[in-house]
């Protein structure tokens, strides 16, 4: 029988799981603003991200929610973003 390494087993650190989710909220966002300076060719990534972001839809606030942050405070900062630039 051939041994399993241990690191098999480790449930990753919460801190890596915010990680991840900081990552996919920063994406998002990149996305967001993607589409809003080049809303001529957007991609439909960006499109949807964009729409999300601004409807504070179920993407922003499932990434929030796994972050602690207010999806509703993401929402208004992107939007007033947008606004400014």
């Amino acid at each position: 029988m051939t041994d399993v390494d241990p690191d098999f087993y480790v449930t990753p650190a919460e801190s890596n799981y915010r990680l991840l989710w900081a990552a996919t909220l920063a994406q998002l966002v990149r996305d967001g603003r993607c589409y809003w300076q080049n809303g001529y060719c957007p991609s439909v990534d960006q499109e949807q991200a964009f729409d999300d972001l601004v409807r504070c839809g179920p993407m922003t606030r499932h990434v929030c929610r796994w972050l602690d942050v207010e999806p509703g405070e993401v929402s208004k900062l992107f939007v007033r973003w947008c606004e400014s630039n």
